[in-house]
């Protein structure tokens, strides 16, 4: 009699990747960025259902970059109605990113992070946090792997995303977890619709003016023509260029 093993769900292939990884350690308080777009809201609902597992404390953090007006305001109600439905106490506010870029003489995306991870270094100092989760997905990964190409990288831009990373800016002091690695856009949105949880959808997303749209919406579909499996040829190479460093590093300090 042949035994069927049953797939993973969506809440156990996270919690191994978490703790795998050791994204997080019990008594952490972690403050979840939440922009309330499918990825986000699919990292919250999640880590909500495993918080009791890992005994960790939730808050959530939503910024308000000004740029899309009404949509924006949207988002920002969305995220509040959301996180007082989970119980999670959330920090929402907003930031003039435009007078930010004329300011710097950065791109307006350039601007947007800057911004918006100094809002959530801070949120984080001021709740006690030592971590901030945001809901990169795979497909963010191979998206950062192009980019680094088109602009020109070395092994470690090869390596794409990494599942936590502690940032230095402006005074600021940041490390940043990426529980969602392993799991692809498309399953953060059958999650969400699983769930009946309603993400709002950015607009900005569908724009080919940022270089990540026409790689997103452009630059794969037809490299996939050319190779339909050139998703885990790149997956594959990050690997191996992350294996390289590690040894490389391992070795440097013997």
């Amino acid at each position: 009699m042949r035994v069927e093993r049953r797939q993973p769900t969506l809440e156990q292939r996270v919690l191994h990747f978490i703790q795998q990884y050791h994204l997080v350690s019990s008594q952490d308080k972690l403050l979840v960025a939440v922009s309330g777009g499918q990825d986000s809201v699919c990292l919250l609902h999640i880590l909500v259902k495993l918080r009791e597992e890992l005994g960790i404390r939730l808050h959530v953090a939503h910024l308000n970059h000004q740029l899309r007006g009404a949509e924006s305001e949207a988002d920002a109600h969305y995220v509040a109605d959301l996180a007082h439905r989970l119980d999670i106490p959330a920090t929402i506010e907003q930031r003039d990113v435009k007078a930010y870029q004329a300011k710097q003489r950065i791109s307006l995306e350039e601007a947007a992070r800057e911004v918006r991870y100094t809002f959530l270094a801070q949120v984080a100092k001021s709740i006690g946090a030592n971590r901030v989760a945001v809901g990169h997905t795979a497909d963010d990964h191979i998206e950062t792997i192009l980019m680094h190409l088109i602009r020109g990288t070395g092994t470690r831009g090869l390596r794409g995303l990494q599942p936590s990373v502690t940032w230095q800016f402006s005074g600021n002091s940041l490390t940043v977890i990426r529980p969602l690695l392993p799991v692809s856009r498309e399953e953060t949105a059958s999650y969400c619709h699983y769930h009946q949880l309603m993400p709002r959808l950015d607009t900005s997303n569908l724009s080919l003016s940022p270089l990540r749209n026409r790689i997103r919406h452009q630059l794969l579909p037809l490299l996939k023509s050319y190779n339909p499996r050139v998703v885990e040829a790149l997956l594959r190479t990050a690997r191996i260029a992350g294996d390289d460093l590690a040894f490389l590093d391992k070795e440097s300090t013997r």
